[in-house]
């Protein structure tokens, strides 16, 4: 059948399952519509959003079918792997993939409809049997009418042929029968990991340890002594260097405050098993224990077609209203992470490696990476959001390692069974050898450092940029969340700046596009979650001496420079729509202060930039807390001065050339406030912005801040209650410096409390005491060479100058953590779809219109056709 007569012969058959009832016993219609041989793009386009909602809504028992036939189709392509009708179980998984969108519009967290709950979690007679995961429905390629399919048996010619058999009530027990949901989720995580169709052939014995193999060989060869004796030191090379790298792993482990390893006699073990089905080496998994090629890519198309169907099972959450969201609401997502999920240890590692391994630089060849097939590129972006998804889910898990006797990773069963337990967060939280987080996260480091490189090359094009950094960055996060012992390592074996770098570049470039609202606040979570460590904060004196392909000032200092010179940009010179994260960016940047050596001049001047912005009346008065950025400010700048004096004398200069500025704010009285405030805005009873507003809403996403790199408007996006306040030298404390004054756009009016309180709340004394001491000093330097002075001259003075005995007594340090909570949860869950959505519109799997967990404004034209351009 040619592509044309087959594309029309697949339109017709939608056609009549829309227009008329068809009959399940109709083999002759089912049979033919599943060989029908059709493309994604093809069964995409012919069964259009309004198809399909229109199969669902007017003839349910032809969706209901449908359903059921294309799982059960799969179920038997698992129990019975012939290659001759993969082309048709491929037709199953592209249906499939089409319709479950529709069919969870109407599920757990959609419009509940009984009709789609029978269908999804019911049990029938005669419709399912379960040995398993496997269901026996009408088999790929069967010919009988009413019968189900036997496994299959060989000819005389050596063909697979299948023999038909009618299963009656009285052979199914409906103990063992099984939802359709559960069957379909678990028939694609087979499915991804059947040979020959997304992996090689594989032995079930196969995960034995390398040296258990190399000493079964060497006992087995014992006729050649040489050899004997090379496998035996080759083995005992082995042991001393796995023992070695537990010791390491086990100090990790105490320093990360897990304690010993706990042991159990038994529970669900997280070794892969068989490891050699893992698609890459890498986490988990060595080069050794694969089966094949970790480097083959010919099996990347078809686990695309199942990563899809795999995804539209698990979009549960897109139609879920925001303030309703419950992560362990969606049975679908359950059944995908829980314990008993066929190969989700192995799809763990397999998606993990896939992600972390690829380098879209390829070989190191200008233009080499323009050999990687689009496959490739498209299985490690659907390798990124299936992961982010299933780690969106559940409860955390715990990252204390516990082992039966045998020495092998295993979770207790009574936690397995909890309500909300999910393996794949159990098994990132679970990640403990300093070699496997090495690779992590140089592997994370590598792919962001990508996008900036690409830009940065003499020859055009000729490295590929990554377009799946914001799932990426989400992966980070998590990481960073999940796992304890990976934020200590990074911090002190890592070189933390190879993340900064291209977290500070996406800020910069993206401070002027209001579709990149939630990039920027995912780059500054980042920020902010690092920036709670000292580690982090030492870490950035490290010279920065990269070339970035934006129009960053140049400067000469370390990373702590480029952070505070990118989130200077982002305020002065970024999108309105920021407002809400100045907080955030002042907070990070007062964080990392006490650590802070030999500051630039350029990090110096943006600074007091800042302050004079923050402290400009039209700032300053438009909300009752906004002087919580001056404070936070002064604080930097007193951390700096009592902490760094001697290398900073740059920041001190700055100081002192923009005196006026800190004695304005030290004399503040009440009078002076409200001429202020009445020439900033006069009787206007509304305010353009309040500075310290935070919106406890989703963002909304407009079609026309879709972009092309799948980014997204979240321009109210700023969780409340973000921050928690800790003090090194015991002292602990709570600020919350998402405190709202008023709603946004009312009009605040200084009072007596008002300024009271200001001026307890700002440490302005060491900023006066300083300026009190050296303001003389330089003065008359300046009058004795009359007005015409080296900058230099003056900055050498200052370094020498001592302050001891000068200034206050120096103040415990602060830091100020990030604190997690339900609106930030809420946030990333939304982010992440949001991402997932537009992403996914060069073949649109699911359609806006229905989505609630954020809001897509629909025009006319877009209602008509909801396909988004990609």
């Amino acid at each position: 059948m040619g592509a044309s007569a087959s594309r029309e012969k697949f339109r017709e058959s939608v056609t009549a399952l829309i227009k008329e009832d068809v009959s399940p016993d109709y083999a002759e219609f089912w049979d033919e519509l599943w060989k029908i041989p059709s493309s994604p793009e093809e069964v995409f386009e012919l069964l259009s959003p309004e198809s399909a909602r229109k199969l669902r809504d007017e003839r349910f028992d032809n969706l209901a079918t449908l359903f059921t036939q294309a799982t059960a189709q799969l179920c038997q392509i698992v129990e019975t792997p012939y290659n001759n009708y993969f082309d048709q179980a491929l037709n199953c998984v592209r249906v499939l993939t089409r319709i479950l969108p529709f069919l969870l519009e109407k599920g757990d967290l959609g419009d509940s409809d009984p009709n789609v709950e029978h269908l999804c979690w019911g049990i029938e007679p005669n419709r399912v049997e379960s040995e398993g995961d496997s269901i026996v429905g009408r088999v790929i390629g069967g010919d009988d009418d009413d019968g189900f399919a036997s496994p299959a048996k060989t000819n005389d010619n050596g063909q697979s042929v299948i023999e038909s058999k009618t299963i009656t009530d009285h052979d199914i027990d409906d103990d063992d029968q099984e939802p359709l949901a559960l069957l379909v989720i678990h028939a694609a995580m087979h499915m991804l990991f059947l040979p020959q169709f997304t992996c090689d052939f594989y032995d079930e014995d196969v995960g034995d340890s390398y040296a258990d193999k190399e000493s079964s060989k060497g006992s087995q060869s014992g006729k050649n002594g040489n050899e004997l004796k090379s496998t035996k030191e080759k083995s005992k090379k082995e042991s001393k260097r796995e023992q070695k790298e537990a010791k390491e792993n086990d100090i990790v482990r105490k320093e990360a405050g897990l304690g010993v390893t706990q042991y159990a006699e038994s529970g669900v073990s997280l070794r892969p098993k068989p490891a050699s089905i893992v698609w890459t080496d890498g986490c988990g998994v060595s080069s050794h224990q694969l089966g094949y090629d970790g480097g083959t890519r010919k099996y990347d198309k078809n686990r695309v077609e199942v990563l899809r169907l795999l995804l539209s099972a698990c979009c549960d959450p897109l139609f879920s209203n925001p303030d309703e969201y419950n992560p362990l609401a969606s049975r679908w997502l359950a059944v995908a992470v829980g314990a008993d999920a066929p190969n989700s240890i192995c799809l763990f590692y397999s998606l993990l490696n896939t992600i972390l391994s690829y380098d879209p630089n390829g070989i190191g060849v200008p233009y080499s990476s323009t050999f990687a097939s689009d496959a490739y590129v498209r299985l490690v972006e659907l390798s990124s959001q299936v992961l982010c998804v299933l780690l969106d889910c559940g409860v955390p898990g715990s990252p204390v390692p516990v082992r039966n006797a045998h020495g092998e990773a295993i979770v207790e069963f009574d936690e397995a069974s909890k309500t909300g337990f999910n393996i794949f967060r159990t098994l990132l939280a679970r990640i403990d050898s300093v070699k496997e987080l090495t690779f992590i996260y140089y592997g994370f480091a590598r792919l962001l450092r990508s996008v900036y490189e690409s830009k940065n090359t003499y020859l055009p094009n000729s490295t590929k940029s990554l377009h799946c950094f914001q799932e990426v960055l989400i992966l980070f996060w998590k990481m960073l969340e999940e796992n304890p012992i990976f934020m200590s390592h990074i911090l002190t074996e890592c070189d933390i700046t190879e993340i900064v770098v291209p977290v500070c570049y996406l800020l910069y470039q993206s401070r002027k596009d209001p579709a990149q609202v939630g990039l920027v606040h995912i780059c500054t979570f980042i920020l902010l979650k690092l920036s709670g460590e000292r580690s982090f904060g030492v870490n950035l004196n490290k010279p920065f001496n990269t070339s970035l392909p934006c129009d960053i000032p140049l400067f000469s200092g370390g990373h702590a420079d480029l952070i505070a010179i990118s989130l200077h940009k982002i305020v002065v010179n970024g999108s309105f729509k920021f407002v809400s994260l100045y907080s955030c960016f002042v907070t990070v940047i007062c964080n990392i202060s006490p650590y802070w050596r030999k500051m630039s001049l350029v990090a110096a001047v943006k600074l007091v930039n800042l302050f004079e912005l923050f402290s400009s009346p039209k700032f300053l008065y438009s909300g009752e807390k906004s002087y919580k950025h001056l404070s936070l400010l002064l604080e930097v700048f007193n951390n700096i001065i009592q902490y760094q004096y001697h290398d900073s004398q740059h920041l001190v200069y700055a100081i002192l050339r923009r005196k006026d500025s800190f004695g304005r704010l030290s004399c503040l009285t009440l009078s002076k406030a409200k001429a202020q405030c009445k020439q900033v805005y006069g009787r206007k009873t509304k305010v353009q912005y309040d500075a310290d507003a935070s919106v406890k809403r989703i963002n909304i996403i407009d079609k026309e801040s879709l972009d092309k790199i799948g980014n997204m408007d979240s321009s109210s996006a700023k969780p409340p209650h973000l921050l928690d306040k800790n003090s090194d030298s015991s002292k602990s404390s709570r600020d919350d410096l998402s405190d709202i004054s008023s709603v946004i756009g009312d009009q605040f009016y200084p009072s007596e409390k008002w300024i009271a309180e200001l001026k307890e709340t700002l440490p302005i004394e060491t900023i006066t005491r300083l300026l009190q001491h050296l303001a003389p000093v330089v003065d008359e330097i300046v009058h004795r060479k009359q007005g015409v002075v080296d900058e230099v001259e003056i900055l050498e003075v200052l370094k020498n100058v001592t302050m001891v005995g000068l200034l206050p007594v120096p103040h415990a340090i602060v830091v100020r953590k990030y604190q997690p909570n339900q609106y930030t949860a809420l946030w990333f869950t939304a982010f992440l779809w949001g991402v997932i959505f537009v992403r996914n519109q060069g073949l649109p799997i699911f359609d806006g219109e229905a989505i609630r967990i954020f809001k897509i404004p629909f025009s006319e034209e877009q209602h008509d056709s909801p396909e988004t351009k990609k």
